[in-house]
């Protein structure tokens, strides 16, 4: 529902604030439902000269809600605080799975010599997020939103982003996931009933949860790393979704059809 203002219309904060969700609104979604989710340019990550530590080039995204992020400059991770957890994860699995082997063997020994799995690296997973701040505090006019009493508010909203760093990949999009699956298993006779039932079938932006579990984050790569020593590997395309730009389909397109004329 949007606005309709006319002369003498007396304007509330609520008038505004629904004009704002309107437009912003269709944006989004238009976003989300045209053009899917993922990098649209850049945020390539890449190694440095620092040990624990990757450079994320800058770009933008888009999330599955259609939110646009937006990287303006190269930002540096610190992968420390999550190898540093992953190391000890896993030694206290192995401190427990020894544990349990002595007490099956009735062994009194506590002394063990555990293998280090970490030695050739841990798996580290970096993503990327939307993330909104209020700033500018001014004075409000008293209102019914302060109960008559004079109160400070945020006159701005800037649009950022936030990075996580974890052991765990990103989840994939049921929506994304049924379309690869299908579509990796369908004849090539059957594409055009293929895409005509996938479309017609229901719009996922629709459903309650469209993220899946509120996983609003974007893949951006795995990383492997040494604990306090270097980046070893770093995989771009792992758990990366990507939205295809217009320029770059036209260039496929005409690739296609050069390819199949002189064929």
């Amino acid at each position: 529902m949007r606005n309709r203002y006319f002369y003498s219309m007396l304007l509330e904060p609520q008038d505004m604030a629904e004009d704002q969700a309107f437009h912003l609104g269709n944006v989004r979604r238009h976003a989300a439902e045209l053009h899917g989710f993922g990098t649209v340019c850049g945020l390539r990550v890449e190694k440095t000269s620092c040990h624990e530590e990757v450079r994320v080039k800058a770009g933008v995204g888009l999330d599955c809600l259609g939110r646009e992020i937006r990287v303006e400059c190269d930002v540096l991770l610190n992968l420390h605080e999550t190898v540093e957890r992953i190391v000890k994860k896993r030694k206290e699995e192995q401190r427990k799975a020894a544990a349990k082997h002595d007490r099956e063997r009735h062994d009194d020994d506590d002394d063990h010599d555990y293998d280090d799995e970490c030695a050739d690296g841990v798996d580290v997973y970096i993503t990327l997020g939307y993330r909104e701040q209020e700033e500018r505090p001014v004075q409000a006019i008293v209102g019914p939103e302060t109960c008559c009493g004079s109160s400070c508010q945020h006159s701005r909203v800037r649009s950022g982003f936030c990075f996580e760093v974890s052991d765990e990949p990103p989840h994939v999009s049921k929506h994304l996931h049924r379309l690869r699956e299908e579509l990796f298993h369908c004849d090539r006779e059957r594409i055009r009933d293929f895409v005509c039932d996938f479309i017609t079938g229901g719009c996922w932006h629709a459903e309650p949860d469209p993220c899946g579990k509120n996983q609003h984050f974007v893949g951006l790569a795995r990383v492997r790393v040494i604990p306090s020593g270097p980046v070893v590997e770093i995989d771009n395309c792992a758990v990366r979704p990507l939205v295809v730009p217009t320029a770059l389909l036209s260039s496929l397109v005409q690739y296609a059809i050069e390819r199949t004329s002189r064929e």
